[in-house]
Order: C-alpha cells, then sequence, then structure tokens
C-alpha cells in the first residue's frame, strides 16, 4: 500500500476508488461532512473534536474522510471557504441591487447573521482562523478583508450622501462584525429567537445609529394678534383700570 497526500489509497485501484472530484455526489458527501464537522466542533470545540469523531457520526471509517478531506484543518478551512463563498456572492449581489446605503446595509446584516447561523450554527467556528496555518490563514483573511471592504464602502457611501450621520466607516464596519461574530458567545439553537428575527433586529440597531438625525421642526409661538388701541391718540397704550377683587 502506498500513503498519498490525503489519505491512504492503493497503487492502481486509486483512481477506481476515488471518488470523481468534479461529481454531483462528491460534492454533496463533502457538504455532508462540513455540516457533521460544524455540529461536532459546535458541542465540544474545534480542538476538542478528533476526525475519528466526525467519521463515526457519519458512519464512516477514519480512512474514508481522507478521500475528501486531508485532515482536520483542511475541513476548517473548508467550512471557511464555504461560509465565505456565500457571504461574499451575497453581498456583490446587494451591492449590484441596491443603490441606497440604508437598504444595502440592513441586508447585508440580515445575510450575515444567516450565515454565521446556518454554516457556523452560532459556534465559535467563526474564530478559529488563527488555528489555520500558513497560506490557508492568508487565504480565508484575504477574503474576510474583502467582505470587510464591501461593508465599509456601503457605510462611507451612505456617509457621503448624507443618509447616515459622519463617521469612520471602518469602525463602523468592525462593530458590525464585532456584534455578529460575538453570537458565537451567546446563541443557542432553539433558544426562542430565529435567525430572521435576529437579523432583522442587529440592522434595525446599526441602522438607526447611523442614520442622521434630523433636527425637529421648531414650534414658534404663535402669532400676537395687533393690538387695538382703546385711545384714539397714536402711541399711547390704552389706560388699564381694576377693579376690587380682580386682576391687578
Amino acid at each position: 500500500m502506498q500513503v498519498l497526500e490525503g489519505g491512504p489509497f492503493v497503487t492502481g485501484d486509486a483512481r477506481r476508488t476515488r471518488p470523481d472530484q468534479n461529481g454531483p455526489k462528491y460534492r454533496a458527501k463533502r457538504d455532508q461532512i462540513l455540516d457533521t464537522a460544524v455540529a461536532a466542533f459546535r458541542h465540544q470545540g474545534y480542538a476538542g473534536t478528533s476526525t475519528q469523531d466526525i467519521a463515526r457520526a457519519l458512519h464512516m471509517t477514519k480512512g474514508s474522510l481522507y478521500y475528501y478531506f486531508r485532515d482536520k484543518e483542511d475541513i476548517l478551512f473548508s467550512c471557511h471557504e464555504r461560509a465565505l463563498d456565500h457571504l461574499l456572492a451575497g453581498a456583490r449581489a446587494v451591492r449590484r441591487r441596491r443603490r441606497d446605503p440604508e437598504g444595502a446595509l440592513r441586508e447585508l446584516i440580515e445575510r450575515h447573521v444567516g450565515i454565521m447561523v446556518h454554516e457556523f450554527r452560532g459556534s465559535a467556528l467563526a474564530l478559529e482562523v488563527a488555528t489555520l496555518n500558513g497560506s490557508r490563514h492568508d487565504h480565508i483573511v484575504r477574503r474576510r478583508d474583502q467582505y470587510e471592504g464591501i461593508l465599509r464602502t456601503v457605510v462611507d457611501q451612505g456617509v457621503r450622501s448624507g443618509a447616515f450621520r459622519p463617521v469612520d466607516p471602518r469602525l463602523a464596519a468592525f462593530a458590525v462584525l464585532g456584534a455578529i461574530n460575538w453570537m458565537a458567545r451567546w446563541y443557542r439553537e432553539g433558544g426562542g429567537r430565529s435567525a430572521e428575527e435576529i437579523g432583522r433586529t442587529f440592522a434595525d440597531l446599526f441602522v438607526r445609529s447611523l442614520q442622521r438625525r434630523r433636527a425637529p421642526a421648531r414650534v414658534g409661538r404663535p402669532p400676537v394678534p395687533p393690538s387695538v388701541p382703546l385711545s384714539g391718540r397714536r402711541g399711547r397704550a390704552p389706560s388699564r383700570r381694576t377693579t376690587r377683587g380682580g386682576p391687578p
């Protein structure tokens, strides 16, 4: 038996036994493995989960798992890749379709919360980028920076157009990303709030906080009708008489 990169394969039979990487069955199985891995990471943490745990949950052998992923870090990398594929595709679609900064920011936040829940299941996996090594780490960071750039551009356009009050777009983007990523610390499946509800609430909070506050209309005093002099003499104020017990 010859051990090749990515797992054990039998020389001569490898091409026949290894799944077609371009086929729908192969891609569907990879997605199933990633879904199972995310669930395991959610309950046991990344460090506490082994490839054997993932394989056992799928009723696979550990060796079969290597047909699809090289190692556990490759699974983590692929989890981030898949989430970023959805995140960036959605963000670019929003930028093409929405011209108003308020609507664009609202939709970006709602989509991001949905991906945080559905792709990462609200787990701390989204924060596990530092676990990746070398080129994998750099690749994910570059793609995350691309998404942050889209978010920052939307805020900047809102500031320039007057829809948003003057803020630093970079800090505003960090605030949005920080709030969504922090869901990993408190979100629980079945906790009573759906991804859609959380997304709408977050979007409402951030969009409203950025909107330029319009000064309330000034309410002036009611006009004073011109006084009619009681005396025929111009320029002289009418005399005021008082009666006993009356107002001064």
